[in-house]
């Protein structure tokens, strides 16, 4: 007798996920119409307002909040990837990145050995690796972003009583990141808790505290909630809500250089 599937696999990106991989794709949710035979939810950045596109791919995430019982129901588990990126349950043959030490990559054609990774039944959450920072996420985050965004998204989420002092305290001094942390496997309520939180969060976006920025920094207002979305999961794991089971952030890359998107 079959196993029945429990896992929707949802995938992020402005561009297709590798065509001759399609089975390994339910949904794709795209800022614009990406050629390929999936079902496609198109979720242009302008639905989130002219500074829309700062969301990056929590654009699709927000969208997936909204939409939440009517795309999920009926499942377990929901797993999130990008178009080249996702979480493998076991270390795959590849290269390390040499930009994103916390990466492997692989070719495009290596997915054909990726199918468990991508299978429809599912029996435990799995979170992208932690990576520790010296001199905390907050140090990180200013040699590589606006310092200013950071603070201010603080002060915001203390206004709205999303932070108290002590967690924002907690956060501004966390040493551990958990990059890409919006791919894995995560249980349906699991999920739902975290669209929900980080929701709550983007209004910062509406706020007068929000600078829209220029270049690879248009993207800060995904950069901070990938930050809170990481925050919010090590918390989870640390009040054991959900097990601290780890996978390998793999991204599918011709190069070891990952390129950047702007």
């Amino acid at each position: 007798m079959m196993a029945v599937s429990n896992t929707l696999n949802i995938c992020l990106g402005h561009v297709p996920f590798p065509i001759e991989y399609r089975e390994y794709v339910d949904l794709m949710i795209a800022p614009n119409l990406v050629a390929g035979p999936y079902r496609v939810a198109v979720v242009p950045d302008s639905l989130f307002g002219p500074n829309g596109s700062a969301l990056s791919e929590y654009a699709q995430l927000l969208w997936l909040s909204d939409n939440f019982d009517a795309i999920t129901s009926g499942v377990d588990f929901v797993r999130i990837f990008h178009y080249r990126r996702f979480a493998s349950g076991k270390p795959l043959p590849g290269v390390a990145s040499t930009n994103q030490p916390w990466s492997t990559t692989i070719t495009a054609g290596a997915l054909a050995n990726c199918g468990k990774e991508f299978d429809r039944l599912c029996s435990a959450e799995l979170f992208n690796r932690p990576t520790r920072f010296a001199g905390g996420v907050l140090k990180q985050y200013a040699a590589a972003h606006v310092l200013e965004d950071m603070l201010s998204f603080v002060k915001f989420l203390l206004e709205i009583h999303v932070f108290e002092p002590v967690h924002a305290d907690a956060f501004l001094d966390v040493e551990t990141l958990i990059p890409a942390c919006n791919i894995g496997t995560f249980r349906n309520e699991t999920l739902r808790s975290l669209l929900l939180l980080l929701k709550r969060a983007a209004d910062f976006m509406k706020s007068s505290y929000f600078v829209p920025r220029e270049g690879y920094q248009r993207r800060n207002m995904g950069f901070l909630l990938e930050r809170l979305h990481s925050f919010a999961i090590l918390q989870r794991l640390q009040s054991r809500m959900s097990p601290p089971n780890f996978g390998h952030n793999i991204v599918i890359s011709e190069s070891p250089i990952v390129s950047l998107t702007i």
